[in-house]
């Protein structure tokens, strides 16, 4: 008797803290979404919340990869950068000016010429490689009879008349891609949707399909039936290759050659300044020797110095004293080295 006792009152106890709403006709909390149908009142799944799970481990797993990444790719950068600091810093150390802008302009120019031509090259590169980190996927998408947009399914088949793939909608409906890129849409003759046959409409027979001389295809407006891209990306692949992009410019048989042609070219306009300092100087040395006599146009070595020396165009008689600015070929620098 004292357990039987002991048993009610355990009971009556569980009951006295349960809220009166356990036992009314509907719950006040709303159910959980329905993550497959974006539903509000339909009953949870296992396999939706499962989807959900798996969707949000895929999620965490691309943010971390991401910022492993960014600072992967960042950290690149920075040190591609301190190279090409290094190279323009060296190439114009002592360099006050050549003609006519300041040193520490050349070298700023030469960092924004030297950043394009190798970013340049990284992002030819990645454009060409894009197939290592991106996963790119398509769909063609039109309005379906209630308003909603939805996506077309490829059946397989190219069997109306023209030989154009034949899709369908989640409805039933068939549509056809001409070759030019203009969509149509089998009706009957009686004007009413023909249906076609997928693994979500098992009511329809696969004869509606394998027979479609008996609609006939309505041309659909332009835009009616468009085409979604939607790109995937793997961020520690996209390192990856990112970090390949780099070495190619630096690297690489054309990457190289590149930076040997900009280090050249530049190296040359160093090389000018230089000297152009030094052949002053011997100009001044020969005037300080001649002291006013001319001794050199007395031996007619005088025709194309500089400095007031008289000056008879660009024929270089006699073969005394040679010209700076007599190299034999062009000079090409890069116009943005020389923009004031």
């Amino acid at each position: 008797m004292k357990k039987l006792l002991a048993l009610v009152l355990c009971v009556m106890m569980f009951v006295s803290v349960l809220s009166t709403n356990a036992f009314a006709d509907k719950a006040t909390v709303s159910a959980h979404p329905d993550f497959d149908t974006g539903s509000l009142t339909a009953t949870p799944r296992a396999a939706a919340n499962n989807k959900a799970i798996k969707n949000a481990k895929e999620n965490i797993e691309y943010m971390y990869g991401a910022l492993a990444a960014d600072n992967a790719v960042f950290g690149t950068i920075k040190s591609m950068d301190s190279v090409i600091g290094s190279i323009a810093s060296d190439l114009f150390s002592g360099v006050d000016e050549f003609r006519g802008i300041p040193g520490g302009k050349l070298k700023d120019n030469t960092k924004t010429v030297l950043r394009d031509y190798i970013g340049s090259s990284i992002v030819d590169y990645l454009e060409d490689h894009s197939d290592k980190f991106e996963t790119a996927s398509q769909s063609w998408k039109t309005t379906l009879s209630d308003g909603t947009i939805g996506s077309l399914t490829y059946t397989g088949k190219f069997t109306n008349k023209y030989g154009d793939p034949i899709y369908v909608d989640k409805e039933g409906t068939i549509y056809a891609l001409g070759h030019k890129g203009t969509w149509y849409k089998a009706v009957s003759s009686a004007g009413t949707r023909a249906t076609a046959s997928t693994k979500d409409t098992p009511n329809v027979t696969d004869a509606d399909l394998d027979d479609l001389t008996r609609v006939k295809w309505q041309k659909l407006d332009k835009g009616t039936v468009t085409l979604t891209r939607e790109y995937k990306y793997d961020p520690i692949a996209y390192a990856n290759t990112f970090a390949a992009a780099v070495n190619d410019a630096f690297n690489s048989k054309d990457g190289a050659s590149l930076i040997q042609s900009m280090v050249y070219q530049l190296y040359s306009a160093k090389v000018y300044d230089d000297l152009e300092d030094k052949f002053d100087d011997l100009w001044d040395e020969m005037a300080d020797w001649e002291d006013g006599s001319a001794i050199l146009s007395q031996y007619h070595f005088h025709d194309l110095l500089p400095n007031g020396y008289a000056d008879q165009g660009d024929v270089f008689n006699p073969y005394a004293l040679m010209d700076l600015d007599d190299y034999p070929n062009k000079m090409a620098l890069p116009a943005a080295i020389l923009v004031p």
